[in-house]
């Protein structure tokens, strides 16, 4: 039996030695997967009477980092010009993300579990990362963690607690395909499903655990979350080898992982 005092002690084994690797992978899933936004707001103030340097007249609205954000949006709106682009740009946007997300973020996910698991194995080599999109690799973790995604969304819009709870059933799945990626998808949520039998809760539990840090680093311009990721992908990773080493699986999946 697994506790988080030993999985964490563990990670933080892994990224004493190995951190700025482990952040490069995770910052370059993170962008390349739509992982990380990012909104700020800057403004540069008078300091004699409090007035903004500087105002913006654009199709009648007065604009300026003093007014109300909300007003602003609302009243550049009411153009039908600037709400037609608006809508436009931000479909577009809806759109790019999603076949970025589906053709590289996935894959670069199975990437970077790969990352993790090598890692403790002694090789933390960032090149890992990229290794999915080699030997044909990227065809197949692609269709097959596509379709997961849509199994888990329609999880979620039959009722949200099932969907919650496949999630968990289906958390081992990338790091199965790390290791195998040419596993058929029902083989690997079969594995990860007998990996995570009756461990549902202890893993939420584990997730919860990050909830501190990584509200903490969200103070950070909304971004500081990156920085804790390593040590949760760590500890995961790690939760994973101990299944791999630990669980006993059926006889029609041990040649899979061997």
């Amino acid at each position: 039996m697994w506790t988080r005092k030993e999985l964490k002690s563990e990670a933080k084994k892994f990224l004493k030695r190995n951190y700025w690797k482990a952040f490069i992978v995770c910052l370059i899933t993170a962008l390349l997967s739509g992982g990380i936004s990012n909104s700020s707001t800057n403004s540069s103030i008078d300091n004699e009477n409090g007035e903004p340097f500087f105002q913006q007249e654009y199709h009648n609205i007065k604009i300026s980092p003093s007014m109300d954000l909300i007003s602003s949006l609302d009243k550049g709106l009411e153009n039908p010009f600037v709400f037609k682009v608006t809508s436009k740009a931000f479909i577009l946007l809806i759109i790019i993300g999603l076949i970025l997300r589906i053709v590289v973020g996935n894959v670069l996910e199975v990437g970077q579990k790969r990352f993790f698991i090598d890692g403790f194995k002694g090789c933390p080599e960032i090149g890992k990362l990229f290794t999915t999109f080699k030997n044909g690799e990227w065809l197949p973790i692609t269709g097959k963690m596509l379709l997961m995604n849509i199994y888990l969304l329609l999880w979620t819009l039959l009722l949200v607690i099932p969907g919650i709870i496949k999630s968990y059933e289906y958390r081992m799945v990338p790091y199965i395909l790390s290791e195998n990626p040419y596993i058929s998808l029902s083989d690997a949520i079969q594995i990860s499903k007998e990996m995570t039998n009756d461990e549902k809760w202890e893993i939420f539990i584990l997730d919860l655990s990050f909830l501190g840090w990584l509200l903490l680093g969200s103070l950070l311009f909304g971004i500081g979350g990156i920085f804790v990721l390593p040590y949760k992908e760590a500890t995961i990773a790690k939760l994973y080898e101990h299944y791999r080493e630990n669980i006993p699986l059926g006889e029609q999946f041990n040649y899979i992982l061997d």
